[in-house]
């Protein structure tokens, strides 16, 4: 799998279904981050979030 791949917008049913856990799962996951990660606007994460996601949890 190649890793530098850039990640892109994603909705937080994407995250969920990417990463296979609910809605509240995704919250638990997020809280220790939710202060850097920002405001989630609009209808999805930006891919900058997205990748601040990906480091906190490792790729889906």
């Amino acid at each position: 799998m190649e890793t530098n791949e850039k990640p892109v917008a994603q909705s937080k049913h994407q995250l969920t279904e990417a990463y296979n856990i609910s809605y509240l799962t995704l919250q638990r996951w997020l809280e220790p981050i939710k202060d850097e990660l920002g405001e989630y606007r609009g209808r999805a994460y930006t891919p900058k979030q997205v990748q601040m996601i990906y480091d906190l949890l490792g790729r889906p």
